[in-house]
């Protein structure tokens, strides 16, 4: 199990005022009454800070949200509160249906998930369960393996647990959601000298690679005496269907320049692999006069020990064909994923 503990994420940061409560009271609520409860709503995108690399149009900025709460000791039970509910940004106001409530004495969790649907989608068996989310993605392919870009995604997420009181502000001042990324970035970059003017990569194969795997995420524990954290736990477990995945190119590359061959439209969004030796890379690709795709492997596993949640990983590959003499080396960076530079969260409707 590839088990990942985190403190504070500043990749991606959205700021909410007094995220939500109570949808769902049982008897062990103390009231929904007006006066019992402080009313929650959601800021402005004005403070928000955060893009999602998806080669798809996007409309609106919403997210899915789970949550509970708690009074007293860990096993007195918890209410669930959100459930999958989508919260969206109509130009106004942040919308999520019917008024939460804050109540003294309780504690509260809350998971925030982008895309807004990705809990929705075939087989993701997803739970959520004393205050853990977890469910079970794929990676998109065709019958071919081939990646399906349109319906890649970035799977970003936030958490937050918070102990509530109506003495001092702090308790009630706005709840900040760290967007984090949970998945790995994988880059190329294809440097070509050679006897032919250009060459054009047609494709990427990656073999050894698990297509499927649950992701979990849950908020970290209140410290002693502590009122709030946005710290947490992220593991990716079950990674199973291990095989090949394809990645279009179709990128032409001069002699003597350097191309990304996956830029922003062309992102490719990876599963973490708790261990990655065995993964080989196969490069194809057509020389400039030449009608037949030739082939050229890369073995990754002497270069990284396996991909991060989090992480960008960037092979920087040198290709030389001189006529029947063709030689191929690469090295790799590995690097934090930035936080966007966009003023609000898109997310694509999935």
């Amino acid at each position: 199990m590839n088990i990942i503990y985190y403190k504070r994420s500043f990749y991606f940061f959205l700021s909410v005022l007094a995220v939500c409560v109570t949808s769902s009271c049982s008897s062990d609520c103390p009231g929904n009454k007006e006066g019992e409860g402080v009313g929650l709503s959601f800021a402005s995108p004005g403070f928000t800070r955060a893009s999602v690399t998806t080669d798809i149009s996007t409309v609106g900025s919403r997210f899915a949200v789970c949550g509970d709460m708690i009074k007293g000791k860990p096993g007195s039970g918890r209410i669930v509160i959100f459930n999958n509910t989508e919260v969206e940004y109509d130009g106004a106001n942040w919308n999520y249906g019917e008024t939460r409530y804050w109540f003294p004495g309780y504690e509260y969790s809350f998971v925030a998930i982008h895309p807004v649907t990705i809990l929705s989608g075939e087989g993701r068996d997803w739970q959520y369960s004393n205050s853990s989310l977890s469910f079970r993605y794929s990676i998109p392919v065709s019958d071919e393996g081939r990646i399906n870009k349109g319906e890649l995604a970035d799977i970003i997420a936030a958490t937050h647990r918070r102990k509530y009181s109506d003495k001092g502000f702090l308790s009630a001042s706005p709840v900040k959601l760290n967007f984090f990324h949970t998945m790995s970035r994988i880059n190329f970059l294809l440097k070509y000298e050679g006897s032919a003017d250009k060459v054009r990569i047609t494709k990427i194969e990656l073999e050894g690679v698990a297509k499927t795997a649950v992701l979990n995420l849950v908020p970290a524990p209140l410290s002693a005496g502590g009122i709030q954290t946005d710290d947490y736990t992220l593991s990716w477990t079950n990674v199973s269907d291990k095989g090949s995945l394809i990645a279009d190119i179709n990128t032409d590359v001069d002699n003597g320049d350097t191309q990304p061959l996956c830029p922003e439209s062309n992102a490719i969004f990876m599963i973490p692999q708790p261990e990655n030796n065995g993964i080989i890379m196969k490069i194809f690709y057509i020389p400039d006069g030449s009608n037949d795709s030739e082939e050229q492997t890369l073995t990754a596993a002497s270069a990284i020990g396996g991909w991060e949640a989090g992480k960008v990983y960037t092979y920087s590959l040198a290709l030389n064909i001189a006529y029947e003499d063709v030689n191929m080396s690469f090295d790799v960076n590995v690097a934090e994923w930035k936080e966007g530079a966009s003023t609000d969260i898109s997310v694509p409707r999935k």
